[in-house]
């Protein structure tokens, strides 16, 4: 009998934790609405301006640019799903409110793109360029958006969980470099939000590429239209 009902237990807690995390999810996207609402309408970095020591970058990122409109409640930022030690795709990692292992990574190659100056990539002949200091109302259709969702940091030390980044967005590769949405942590899928404030639990085949963009490779524009806020390649 224990045999049967352990593994319901462990998916009604695992669809429990699912369903925290896209509450969690809307709750911080409000708190990147108001700050575009005080900030002309654009987008925070996704990390500041100007930070160049180890120690600015841990704590100089888009988390804490927007956490004050939370009450500076940085537990907000945690995955319930994210218990002590992880191991995903082979990277070791652990939870902590810094740029790296915070696990809910930012769009930031179309939104927060700054400090960088900016980037002018084509994928299958389409053109995208991004700039800096993106603006809200520029979105095409906010319900299709991505703005936050579960990631996971890579390399060793791990780096940048708090960066979702397009050109390399790719989650099946046998390199060590993995930007787009951390398919597998609930239930098979990773729990979005977009930038009209709803949240979703997708597959890896429903948000990620099925090769990294900045390859080139014409399979590169499948499912843009979720990353691109100017859907510039369409519907693929």
């Amino acid at each position: 009998m224990a045999g049967l009902l352990l593994p319901a237990m462990a998916r009604a807690k695992a669809k429990g934790e699912r369903t925290y995390c896209m509450n969690s999810l809307r709750q911080i996207s409000l708190f990147m609405q108001l700050y575009t609402d005080d900030n002309r309408d654009t987008f925070p970095a996704h990390r500041n301006q100007g930070v160049t020591t180890t120690a600015a970058i841990l704590t100089n990122w888009w988390g804490t640019a927007i956490v004050s409109y939370g009450n500076n409640n940085s537990n907000l930022f945690r995955d319930p799903s994210v218990k002590g030690v992880r191991v995903d795709n082979g990277i070791k990692w652990q939870w902590k409110f810094t740029c790296h292992e915070v696990g809910y990574g930012y769009n930031g190659y179309f939104l927060g793109i700054h400090p960088y100056t900016g980037d002018n990539l084509t994928v299958g002949g389409v053109n995208f360029r991004t700039q800096p200091w993106f603006k809200r109302p520029s979105i095409v259709s906010p319900v299709d958006n991505l703005l936050i969702g579960d990631k996971q940091p890579y390399g060793n030390p791990p780096v940048w969980g708090s960066s979702l980044w397009w050109p390399t967005s790719f989650m099946a590769r046998n390199g060590s470099v993995y930007e787009g949405i951390e398919p597998k942590r609930h239930l098979g899928t990773g729990v979005v939000v977009f930038n009209d404030g709803h949240s979703e639990a997708r597959k890896d085949s429903q948000i990620n590429p099925p090769a990294d963009p900045g390859s080139g490779n014409p399979k590169g524009l499948i499912n843009s239209q979720y990353w691109d806020p100017l859907q510039r390649a369409g519907n693929r």
